[in-house]
This record gives C-alpha cells, structure tokens and sequence, in this order.
C-alpha cells in the first residue's frame, strides 16, 4: 500500500473487498487527530461504501505514535529497549513485565 497522504471511501472498500481484517494508517488531520485521542476513538470501523454496506467495512485505527514505535519498544539495532523473550526456559524470559509495560 503507497501512502497517498489521504484516503478516499473507495480506498476502504476495495481493501475489504481484498480480504484485508484492518488497515492503520499514520497520516490523519492534526484536529481530527487530537479529537480523536481525547475522545480515544483512534480505533473505527471504517464503511468503504453505503451501498455495499457490512461487506465494504474495515476495522481501522490512526497510529498514536505516527510511524514510529510505542515508547519502550524500539527493536532497531540502535535502539536500547529490551527485546522480548517468549521462552519461558530462558533465564530472562519477560513477557508478562513487556506486557504490563505495552498497556501502561
């Protein structure tokens, strides 16, 4: 998917219409933004087309962060954050700590 710095109706339908479960997307007015944030309706469910109705809906969400990683959980080479271990037979196995920390 480009990003076209905009999305048309069309855009949502045809992408359910694909198959797609959801689409998030980074780019959305600044005012719609933090409406959207105080009133934490980020998360949606996007209707592509009023004629095709349920069939053309996305679940969609605006990322919070923009394109970038939630704080604490940058996995780049250069980042720092701890990565996270699932094996519980490992000796720094932290799930439930990366869990916790995640929905802070």
């Amino acid at each position: 998917h480009i990003d076209p710095f905009g999305h048309s109706a069309e855009q949502a339908a045809l992408f359910a219409k694909m198959g797609f479960d959801g689409f998030f997307f980074a780019r959305i007015d600044y005012q719609d933004f933090s409406y959207r944030l105080t009133k934490k309706t980020m998360e949606m469910v996007w209707r592509g087309s009023p004629s095709l109705g349920e069939e053309s809906d996305l679940f969609t969400g605006v990322l919070f962060n923009h394109y970038s990683h939630p704080p604490g959980f940058c996995f780049d080479a250069k980042c720092t954050d701890p990565p996270i271990q699932d094996d519980p037979d490992l000796f720094d196995y932290n799930v439930p700590d990366r869990v916790n920390a995640f929905v802070a």
